[in-house]
């Protein structure tokens, strides 16, 4: 499921050269049946029936998927909650130091100001260029791409920044953030 999130994250940006509202999804959504939000798929898998010798298939063979290398620099991604933790500056010692940094989060109708504290952390460890991005969606199953543990904050800040997200290191703090890093290939730096 989580490769599949990143495909659909990566054919959206392809589509609409930046991360889509889902407002922006919805409209199109009829005239391009691809397009989905995340609940959609969620019961699309739900759904699926794997496919079995007793429907009468010759062979049912299972591919392993394997992601092609996208190439580019490395980068950091932190999760916001990881910058109050203990053990954050030895987090991002382990990290690469001069890489582009996003900082993300999750403040439902909240304000992203209130990452203004862990950005002046960050930017007095690491030299690299920070952003910040933050999904402001409202709670409740998710109806957007960039609310995490989804991949789409971490996929769109690599796209404009030819980032390869399996080059890079994803600092955080939680179950979601760990299950972004590995959905995204990317090395997980616990706090």
């Amino acid at each position: 499921m989580a490769q599949a999130q990143v495909n659909l994250v990566e054919r959206l940006l392809e589509r609409f050269g930046s991360l889509p509202t889902p407002e922006q999804i919805r409209s199109a959504a009829p005239r391009e049946p691809w397009l989905m939000l995340p609940t959609s798929q969620m019961r699309a898998l739900r759904e699926l029936e794997p496919p079995s010798m007793d429907e009468g298939f010759s062979a049912v063979e299972t591919v392993p998927f394997a992601r092609v290398a996208a190439g580019g620099r490395s980068a950091v991604f932190v999760g916001a909650a990881a910058t109050t933790r203990p053990g954050i500056a030895q987090a991002l010692a382990d990290a690469d130091t001069s890489a582009p940094l996003l900082l993300f989060d999750w403040t439902p109708d909240g304000d992203p100001s209130t990452l203004r504290g862990g950005a002046a952390l960050i930017s007095s460890a690491l030299t690299g260029p920070l952003e910040v991005a933050v999904c402001q969606h409202p709670g409740g199953p998710p109806s957007c791409w960039c609310r995490p543990p989804l991949p789409g904050l971490p996929l769109a800040f690599a796209r404009a920044h030819s980032i390869d997200p399996a080059r890079s290191a994803l600092v955080g703090c939680s179950r979601a953030h760990a299950t972004l890093a590995a959905a995204l290939g990317a090395r997980y730096i616990p706090v």
